[in-house]
């Protein structure tokens, strides 16, 4: 039981990452469904699409100035010393009053100077403006960084009052060549009892990672429905992306169970062409014991779509306990087929940041198991 509520969960967190899988709902027939050939080579060539995407995040002009400026090789940052006290003392650039970020008392010009280690101001501004090296041992300032806009509002937790930002604008600029950028909108925080902590129950959230754009969008329909989306573009171009819309049987959040989440539905976009609308009765398959493979089935509806026409079917299969792809004839491939490959290029991308032994030990745990 414990393997296949684990499966169920790394199937939900496939859907809901990105992954390229297709979906289930066997018991009907596929309208015009293509010959599992071709099937599988036009999900295999999203993939494809995808782990050279990736590649060209990770050697993008914001990975390559991040590893410059933390001397990353193999998860280490070889730069530390260097880099930590940029960091360690922007305590006289920040003012805060009780623990408050100050932005209005924050605000000017502010560059780094090598020789004695400290930010030293050099004029007004209306943004929070700082000027470093890219590198260790840069001859110049030919980074900037600038703050140009910040709210936040008052919650309280346990107790004593916190400010949390509910606004920003920022950018990175090296050589005049913007790498990275944060744009925050309209967050408004859940403060109901059950949440420790108040979390975003609404946002709006851009971040460009140069070339790749990344959006994030949070709204709370009603106090149980809830929607998520996210889209990765190179260049204006869909990378991928995926929505998720959450209906929950209470508001009581401090009693909230598994059983609880009643539905999650969405869609899942891989490039522009290949799309997966899901439903899942995910509170039907939690108040199961043990659930068999035909009632998971029964209540995972998913199709994998190219330029909407259907292209196979995902099931559980009990004997061999992982998910199956199911083609037009019936034939079925482990739908982990699919995405070894993009695991394996992920491996070898983030293990620069992260360190090769440990994330490809996680990786391999959690997806490939």
């Amino acid at each position: 039981m414990y393997t296949l509520r684990r499966r169920l969960l790394l199937f939900l967190c496939v859907v809901g990452l990105g992954l390229p899988l297709s979906g289930c709902d066997q018991g009907e027939g596929m309208d015009e469904a293509l010959p599992p050939e071709e099937a599988e080579t036009r999900i295999s060539s999203a993939v494809e699409g995808l782990s050279e995407s990736a590649g060209t995040l990770e050697g993008g002009e914001f990975s390559n100035s991040l590893k410059g400026f933390l001397g990353l090789e193999n998860g280490e940052a070889t730069s530390e010393d260097w880099a930590e006290p940029l960091i360690e003392r922007l305590d006289a650039v920040i003012k805060t009053s009780d623990e408050r970020f100050q932005f209005d008392a924050s605000t000017g010009v502010y560059v780094w100077s090598a020789d004695t280690e400290e930010w030293v101001r050099e004029g007004s501004s209306n943004s929070i403006v700082l000027e470093f090296p890219a590198t260790e041992g840069a001859a110049g300032n030919n980074t900037m960084l600038e703050l140009s806009r910040y709210s936040d509002t008052p919650l309280t937790v346990n107790g004593e009052t916190v400010y949390l930002p509910t606004s920003g604008t920022g950018a990175i600029s090296v050589d005049e060549s913007e790498v990275f950028s944060v744009d925050l909108n309209g967050v408004d925080y859940a403060t109901e009892e059950g949440f420790e902590v108040p979390i975003p129950q609404s946002f709006s959230l851009e971040i460009f990672t140069a070339p790749h754009t990344h959006t994030f969008n949070l709204s709370e329909n009603s106090s149980t429905d809830y929607d998520f989306s996210f889209d990765l573009e190179n260049r204006d171009e869909l990378v991928a992306g995926f929505s998720v819309g959450a209906q929950l049987a209470t508001d009581n959040y401090d009693e909230l169970e598994s059983t609880d989440v009643e539905e999650l539905s969405g869609e899942l976009r891989i490039g522009p062409d290949l799309t997966v609308p899901y439903t899942v009765q995910a509170g039907e398959i939690a108040a199961f014991d043990d659930p068999t493979e035909e009632q998971v089935n029964n209540r995972i509806d998913a199709t994998v779509q190219f330029q909407g026409q259907e292209l196979a079917t995902l099931q559980y299969d009990d004997g061999s306990e992982r998910f199956e792809v199911v083609y037009s004839d019936g034939s079925v491939d482990p739908a982990s087929m699919f995405f070894e490959d993009f695991v394996s290029e992920m491996e070898a991308i983030w293990s620069e940041y992260l360190g090769r032994d440990d994330f490809g030990t996680v990786l391999d745990d959690i997806v490939l198991d």
